[in-house]
């Protein structure tokens, strides 16, 4: 089983303002420094993907909500 260590840090960028995302996922390495490391592409293209998809749903979620209230 391979392990994804970049997911730890998209899971902590998740936790901050929708804001920073952007300037905390360049911060990220484009390569894993663990040579165990699951990422497909890079820890950057990870992360990246990650929080696109976190985006998404939180906006559909919103939509959802409004759509009820």
């Amino acid at each position: 089983m391979s392990v994804s260590h970049c997911m730890k840090q998209s899971l902590d960028i998740a936790r901050t303002p929708e804001g920073e995302w952007p300037a905390s996922i360049n911060a990220l390495p484009e390569t894993c420094a663990h040579s165990d490391c699951g990422a497909p592409r890079s820890c950057r293209a990870r992360a990246a993907d990650y929080l696109r998809t976190q985006w998404r749903i939180r906006r559909l979620l919103e939509a959802k909500g409004q759509r009820r209230g």
